[in-house]
């Protein structure tokens, strides 16, 4: 029984875009599941800078709170010695996002977090144009003022 063997030029092909192929399955959200697109918390802290204390007391009240509302997110606590503290957020699409908390109050840090959490992981950009189409109309966007003729209700109720 005879083999068959791809030509030469498809195996090149294969190899050189082989990371395209064997790419490992995205999480999307769709019909059945949702995926929280923040997928890790980490909470970084000084223990003797004057700065972290207030993180270090919303660790001590909240933190755990926290994790048992949102069991999705993996919170992380790591001490950071001689520097600010920091929460960083990690998200399903890959991006990070950093927040430093030095001059936040214990009441300010959770609004902090919540931010994060609900944050969807993209990076934000300006959009330029207030229609986004794939096929832009020839004529632009319509709008009432282009209308030579101005009618009026009685005008209507005549015709």
């Amino acid at each position: 029984m005879a083999t068959y063997r791809l030509p030469k030029v498809l195996n090149e092909v294969i190899r050189s875009h082989r990371d395209q192929f064997l790419r490992p399955v995205q999480p999307k959200n769709g019909v059945g599941a949702f995926v929280f697109p923040c997928r890790k918390l980490v909470f970084n802290y000084c223990e003797r800078s004057g700065s972290s204390k207030s993180m270090m007391e919303y660790l001590q009240k909240d933190a755990t709170r926290f994790a048992s509302e949102n069991p999705q997110i993996e919170v992380i606590v790591q001490p950071r010695p001689s520097k600010h503290p920091i929460v960083r957020a990690f998200y399903t699409n890959g991006e990070q996002k950093t927040k430093c908390v030095r001059r936040c109050s214990a009441g300010e840090i959770p609004e902090v977090v919540k931010s994060l959490r609900d944050h969807s992981g993209h990076r934000l950009h300006r959009w330029n144009r207030y229609v986004i189409s794939d096929t832009p109309s020839v004529r632009g966007i319509y709008s009432p003022f282009h209308d030579k003729a101005v009618y009026s209700i009685s005008d209507l109720k005549t015709k």
